[in-house]
């Protein structure tokens, strides 16, 4: 729909105003009288809703404003004023939505770098941007939100997080969103030490060192150094010949002796800091997938 009016991403130079005719959308309690304004010093004019001159709704025109009275779902829209056949101004009149708890918003930052994506559904009609208040009490810049049939996307940064320091305060996310009738304004707070989830462990190979057998990985290449300060816990799953299954957790360390090799491994991360995601799998445990891994010679190995 916003397609229509030339709106197809929504970023700072596209403005929402609660009254007024400053800007191009125009936002209503629902039951309340919103007056809208034609930018003409045309004396003659008269009003179309959603090219409709004649509309389903109970307007009073007066010199250059027009009064919608008691606005509800039918009388939102496209309000435009003409001039004979010239069409003079235009605002288009949603309804301020109540359904904030309906949006449930879910963001993940890969590692410490103040950087992290957000996602949500939504209407497939609908266009959103969002900012981010930063941990300095900075406001950053309003960014568009893709979407992909109705499912909304963004990646923000913070450039005064510091990997070191503690987090004293959280970020806040605000989403403005706009439908075909509605206009949507919330905000949700977090700190980023609770939604960092890792990317999966790498390089997984089997070494031979003597007559003991040992797995070795790599922590994720977006995790931060030094190893020592940023651990990851590992979860580790394989399946030896005989079918049995072996489970071993382990912090800090990117290798494990193992019992005797395995035809599959499966290796999980998370950061052990971070709220407890649940049994491994859940949301927060990073994963590989299930694969079989070939007895190769690693750097420690005897010949």
């Amino acid at each position: 729909m916003w397609a229509e009016y030339g709106v197809r991403e929504w970023g700072d130079g596209y403005g929402v105003q609660e009254q007024g005719s400053a800007s191009p959308v125009q936002v209503g309690k629902l039951n309340q009288d919103v007056v809208v304004q034609c930018d003409t010093s045309e004396q003659h004019i008269y009003w179309t809703l959603n090219g409709e001159e004649e509309p389903m709704a109970e307007l009073v025109p007066e010199g250059h404003n027009l009064t919608i009275l008691g606005l509800d779902l039918p009388a939102t829209g496209n309000y435009s004023c003409w001039a004979g056949p010239i069409l003079l101004d235009s605002t288009y009149v949603v309804l301020s939505s109540t359904r904030e708890e309906e949006i449930n918003v879910s963001c993940q930052a890969e590692s410490y770098n103040g950087s992290f994506h957000c996602s949500w559904p939504g209407p497939s009609s609908a266009i959103f941007r969002a900012r981010l208040t930063r941990s300095n009490g900075s406001v950053g810049p309003w960014v568009p939100v893709a979407s992909d049939h109705g499912w909304f996307n963004t990646s923000l940064v913070d450039p005064s997080f510091c990997l070191f320091g503690e987090e004293l305060h959280p970020l806040q996310l605000h989403l403005e969103g706009l439908s075909d009738t509605s206009y949507l304004n919330l905000s949700w707070h977090f700190f980023v030490r609770d939604i960092v989830r890792p990317d999966p462990p790498q390089d997984l190979i089997l070494q031979q060192r003597g007559e003991q057998l040992h797995l070795a990985w790599a922590p994720p290449a977006s995790w931060p150094l030094p190893k020592s300060y940023f651990a990851l816990l590992y979860h580790l799953q394989y399946e030896l010949h005989n079918g049995t299954q072996v489970e071993q957790f382990v912090e800090g360390v990117e290798e494990t002796p193992v019992q005797a090799w395995g035809v599959a491994v499966r290796i999980s991360c998370r950061d052990p800091t971070t709220p407890q995601p649940g049994a491994p799998g859940a949301p927060g445990w990073a994963s590989m997938p299930l694969i079989t891994v070939a007895l190769r010679l690693g750097p420690h190995n005897e010949m």
